[in-house]
């Protein structure tokens, strides 16, 4: 007995100490979204959360054009807060500080105890993350729920078949949030096979399947009711003809004209989009190539959503430069950890959270080399770039060759940060005027 009171004693200190050491950063992190909140009011909507709020209000009645996940649990918020959205809003940001709580747990597990620290006040304190956590978007249920996968994922029982089940489950959860995640397992699996760890990792792999198969399917047959599409939102056509359009840049901003779909009930919208973009690439390959890094050059280019609601909200003359230096911090920010973290990736260390951050990486690049790319879909990959960082200085060596193409991606990045940057110049001298 006094053995087993000793040692549940020091199970009790070292979570008492895990604890202490997570509170600053949540602390931290719910003051900064906190604040966004308020700076990006009034409580009103953006487009897409208007089309979410709306959305959740009716359950998704008669349409399968978004993927349900973010509808349905926006429906719970709104029951929980009675329609308010300034109460709303304080929900989804107090339910994602898990997600800072659990940056520092997983960067426990890649790189030691007591490496906690740094990813998870990175992760509070980052004004990309703290800005997502504030809006009705699903943005941030993603990270929380790529967060929690992760950690059932690389549980250190590796001969375990509970974890990776319930990892499954987390995955389902994901991919009726973003249907693309879908290929995550794939990739997982063919990073297994490069390693070398074959049957182990395929059959762990393989124990993510039940999880997924019992919430997809069902999304699919309702999405066949209502669109008559196999698929978990019948959005894929219309995706893919605003990703391969005669105006797009590599992201969707250009894409004005949508009066192909004019007079289209949801039901032909993905056989129309699709035709679109079908015959685009046929009568554009080269175009259709060239599309291909542009999108890239989006997927990790400027954060420009905050921007975007500032000048939604009447802002004064004089508030003008403190939302244009808000905006270079972001974003100088988002450019260093993405930088850092990259760095960090080519480092020697291995463990089951950085190959699950290689795949995740992997699968954004794949599905954005076809779909064109937003600033907020990276958003995925930014606390798994938290979590590599402290990597980046811990002094070991990475090839002088990855070196030198991870400078060289970096400084083309570079230029096309500056010219979609030139692009939204009349849009930030709006701001500036007032």
């Amino acid at each position: 007995m006094p053995v087993t009171r000793r040692r549940w004693g020091v199970v009790g200190r070292r979570a008492l100490s895990k604890w202490r050491a997570i509170a600053p950063p949540v602390l931290a992190g719910l003051g900064v979204r906190v604040a966004l909140i308020f700076w990006t009011g009034p409580r009103n909507l953006s487009l897409d959360e208007e089309r979410f709020w709306a959305l959740a209000g009716s359950r998704m009645e008669g349409t399968a054009f978004l993927p349900p996940l973010y509808p349905f649990f926006l429906a719970a918020v709104r029951g929980l807060t009675r329609d308010d959205l300034l109460a709303a809003r304080l929900l989804t940001a107090v339910l994602s500080l898990t997600s800072i709580a659990l940056v520092f747990l997983l960067a426990e597990r890649h790189l030691g105890e007591d490496s906690g620290r740094a990813p998870a006040w990175i992760a509070a304190l980052l004004p990309g993350l703290a800005f997502f956590d504030g809006r009705l978007r699903s943005e941030s249920l993603v990270v929380l729920l790529l967060l929690l996968f992760a950690w059932l994922w690389s549980h250190p029982r590796r001969d375990a078949w509970a974890p990776p089940i319930a990892a499954g489950l987390a995955l389902g959860l994901i991919v009726l949030a973003r249907p693309e995640l879908l290929l995550l397992p794939p990739a997982l699996a063919i990073l297994a096979l490069y390693r070398g760890a074959v049957a182990r990792s395929l059959s762990r792999a393989a124990l993510l399947l039940p999880g997924i198969l019992v919430l997809v399917l069902p999304a699919m047959v309702r999405s066949h009711r209502v669109s008559g599409v196999w698929a978990i939102s019948d959005n894929g056509g219309y995706n893919l003809w605003k990703s391969f359009h005669p105006h797009s840049d590599g992201s969707q901003v250009g894409v004005m004209d949508f009066s192909i779909f004019d007079g289209v009930t949801e039901d032909r919208l993905d056989a129309i989009g699709l035709e679109a973009a079908r015959t685009f690439v046929i009568e554009h390959p080269w175009r259709s190539l060239l599309l291909a890094p542009a999108k890239l050059g989006h997927l990790f280019g400027p954060e420009r959503d905050l921007l975007s609601e500032l000048r939604r909200k009447p802002i004064a003359r004089d508030e003008a430069p403190a939302a244009l230096v808000a905006a270079l911090i972001q974003n100088a920010g988002w450019f260093i950890l993405l930088a850092g973290g990259l760095f960090a990736l080519l480092g020697p260390l291995r463990s089951p959270v950085k190959d699950l951050t290689l795949a995740l990486l992997g699968t954004l690049v794949l599905v954005h080399l076809v779909f064109f790319g937003d600033g907020r879909f990276h958003m995925p990959l930014v606390p798994f770039l938290c979590i590599a960082l402290p990597e980046a200085w811990d002094g070991s060596r990475r090839s002088a060759g990855a070196v030198r193409a991870l400078t060289l991606g970096l400084a083309t990045l570079g230029v096309a940060w500056c010219c979609i940057a030139a692009r939204d110049l009349p849009l930030l001298a709006a701001l500036w005027r007032g």
